[in-house]
């Protein structure tokens, strides 16, 4: 049975980062919807707000904004910048996690040759020392050398021909032969 639970959420787009013409919308809505424990002036804790919002995702900012409207504060006042700043971490608590796992998982299936370091000086010297020892192997074994030719190859032993010796039948194997003549 599916249910709005089960159904596969679509990942939201949390790259784009909310402008402060953004934030200062979405903070005149709950002004203009909820009674505030604030000062009057919201001059005076404008401040304090947009320092609550420093780096929040346009998405999740409006999500915490569907949120707050929906009574997950459990209260019907204007939050504070503290309880807004929470909203928002509840709501990108999921995503975190999903980038955290997937971040572990990258590290764990990581192949070996990926974690090596690139090489530094002592190791291009020991390249390039195995380097020249094998361009003057190559050079002392060339193919075209005569003391790098191999001998031809040894014809393969020969397995002895037996089609021109008698065989011998012994009563057995005759007996055999006659048994089976006479049942097919």
């Amino acid at each position: 049975m599916t249910t709005p639970k089960t159904l596969p959420m679509a990942q939201p787009d949390i790259s784009c980062p909310a402008t402060d013409t953004e934030k200062l919308t979405v903070l005149t809505r709950l002004l203009a919807a909820y009674p505030g424990r604030t000062p009057s002036d919201f001059r005076l804790v404008r401040p304090a707000y947009m320092q609550a919002l420093e780096g929040v995702n346009q998405w999740a900012l409006f999500e915490a904004e569907r949120r707050i409207n929906q009574n997950a504060l459990g209260h019907g006042f204007m939050p504070s910048p503290s309880e807004l700043r929470g909203q928002i971490n509840r709501v990108m608590e999921p995503i975190l996690e999903r980038e955290r796992r997937a971040a572990i998982e990258a590290r764990r299936y990581r192949w070996p040759e990926d974690k090596s370091p690139p090489p530094d000086e002592a190791a291009r010297a020991r390249i390039a020392e195995c380097n020249r020892k094998f361009q003057c192997w190559h050079e002392a074994n060339r193919a075209d050398f005569p003391r790098a030719q191999h001998p031809p190859p040894r014809p393969p032993k020969q397995i002895s021909d037996y089609s021109h010796e008698p065989v011998e039948i012994t009563d057995a194997l005759r007996r055999t032969l006659k048994e089976k003549a006479a049942s097919a």
